[in-house]
């Protein structure tokens, strides 16, 4: 992190996951970054617009992990790219992942701002995009794009909140094993 603003959106999301919305506090986030309280001020306008930004960052941090599976051959590649982008983004962010698939405020933060709620549906539609392919392709069943999405969301959230919670074995390889026998199982499911 080499600018200051991103320093203070770290120290926001910490803070944020150790306290909850209500326990934010800019005096505090200014401290914990190192920096006066009234320079906050000069990045942010107050905690509401702070926190609009870290959760628009936690979303852009998830589409960043994604991307790169659009440089496979094939749809099936890029399909379990994305799937193995999506594991990465979990085992070297867990913290944003906290952030935008778990907290409540985060949701509620959604329902109020469409910038937001574009954002989040970015790597829902790219899921969505990734399955079209495989299905015009022939790897996956004719099926519904947007029901096999909110299945592999639904599994990969679920997944990983056991993860964060620590009821899932920390070792990496462990789970990286753990997640693609889940992801298999699925799969079974729908693959052609």
């Amino acid at each position: 992190m080499s600018n200051t603003k991103d320093i203070i959106l770290a120290c926001a999301r910490d803070q944020y996951l150790t306290d909850g919305y209500k326990g934010l506090s800019m005096r505090k986030i200014a401290e914990k970054a190192g920096i006066s309280a009234t320079a906050i001020y000069r990045h942010f306008n107050n905690k509401e617009e702070l926190f609009h930004r870290l959760v628009k960052k936690g979303f852009g941090t998830y589409t960043q992990y994604l991307i790169p599976a659009l440089d496979e051959p094939t749809a099936e590649l890029r399909f379990k790219k994305t799937m193995a982008n999506a594991l990465n983004f979990i085992l070297e962010q867990p913290k944003y992942f906290e952030l935008i698939f778990v907290k409540s405020e985060t949701k509620d933060e959604l329902v109020n701002f469409d910038d937001l709620r574009i954002d989040s549906k970015i790597s829902f539609d790219f899921y969505t995009a990734r399955i079209t392919e495989c299905i015009s392709e022939g790897y996956l069943k004719d099926d519904n794009p947007s029901e096999i999405s909110v299945l592999l969301l639904a599994a990969y959230t679920g997944f990983f909140a056991l993860y964060t919670s620590g009821l899932l074995p920390r070792s990496k390889a462990d789970i990286e094993a753990l997640y693609w026998r889940t992801i298999d199982r699925i799969l079974n499911g729908v693959v052609a």
